[in-house]
Formats: C-alpha cells, structure tokens, sequence
C-alpha cells in the first residue's frame, strides 16, 4: 500500500508535466520518471521469494538486487535526478542534462550485467573476464562526473547570480556525489 501511495503522488505530479502541451522538450523528465519507475519495479523482485524459499534462491536473488543497484540502477537515477536539479537551476544546459542521463541509461543497458563481473573473483572467474567487469564497472559512473563537472564550473560564476548564494549547500552536495560517486565507484 506504501508504494503505491508513492506512486501516486509522483503520477500526480509528473503526468501533468509530461502531458502538458508547451513544446518544451520532455525527454529528461520522462527519463527521470522511467528511472524511478524501474527502481520500485526492481525492488519489487525482493517479493517473489519468502520465508520457505531455499536459501540459496534468496541468495542468489540478493545478491543480484544488491549488485545491479549498486552496477547500475543507482548511477541512472542518480545522473538523471542531478541533471534535472540542475538543468532546472541553470547549471548546466537542458541538452547536456539529457544527454548525460542518455549516457548513463545506455552505459546500463550495456554493461550493467557485465560491470558485475568484477565481483566474481572468489568463484574462480578469469581474470580477462573480471577486467571486462572492472572496465564497464568504472564507465558507470563517468556520465555522473561529466555532469558534476559541468555543475562545478557553472558553480565557479556564483558571483554573477545572488540566487546562487542563497543555494550554495545544496549545490556543492550535489558536485560532492558526483566527485565521491567518481572516488568511491570509478576509481
């Protein structure tokens, strides 16, 4: 019943937006509306097994929730929720946004599966094989990068905006996932 509550309210604020008939181009936010969608859908998968399912069907299910969220799932809502915050605010343009988020929508849909590879280690996997894993692993995360970047050296002209003033803690977390998203998983 929680999720869709949730859902409901993000339909009632999004289909609105999506319908409305301005002319603006809507590809980023129906990006950011399929990203969420994708996620509850996702974590919906945690429901087909239950307390009598064998332990290593819920097993293998976990491990493959954890690790394509990690491997993709979270570097997709994560770009495309900063590239609309941003655009939004002026940061970076509209097209760049979406272009980032395209990015960060393909790099899944090709290597999501694959960037997995690298966690194979202790079942005996090839080393070509986990550095196939480790390569799609770290391009993840270089459209979220490309993004923040862009953010940051907008970010560097704040003396010419005062409303950048009034943000300037919000922002700079926003730069700061994008600089530790690239630390933490590209690196």
């Amino acid at each position: 019943a929680g999720i869709a509550f949730w859902l409901v309210l993000m339909a009632r604020a999004i289909f609105p937006a999506l319908l409305a008939p301005n002319g603006q181009d809507k590809n980023l936010l129906a990006l950011l509306t399929s990203s969420v969608v994708c996620i509850g859908l996702f974590y919906g998968t945690g429901l087909f097994y239950g307390e009598r399912t064998h332990i290593s069907v819920m097993e293998y299910w976990r491990w493959w929730v954890v690790h394509l969220w990690v491997e993709g799932f979270f570097e997709v809502f994560a770009t495309t929720a900063l590239a609309f915050i941003f655009s939004t605010l002026g940061l970076v343009s509209y097209r760049m946004a979406t272009a980032a988020s395209l990015a960060s929508a393909s790099l899944f849909m090709l290597g999501g599966v694959p960037g997995t590879f690298h966690h194979l280690y202790f079942s005996g996997t090839t080393t070509p094989v986990m550095a196939v894993g480790a390569s799609f692993s770290a391009l993840e995360v270089v459209p979220l990068v490309v993004l923040g970047h862009e953010a940051w050296e907008h970010w560097s002209l704040q003396h010419k905006a005062t409303w950048m003033k009034n943000l300037k803690w919000p922002l700079m977390c926003f730069v700061a996932v994008a600089f530790w998203n690239m630390l933490g998983a590209g690196v």
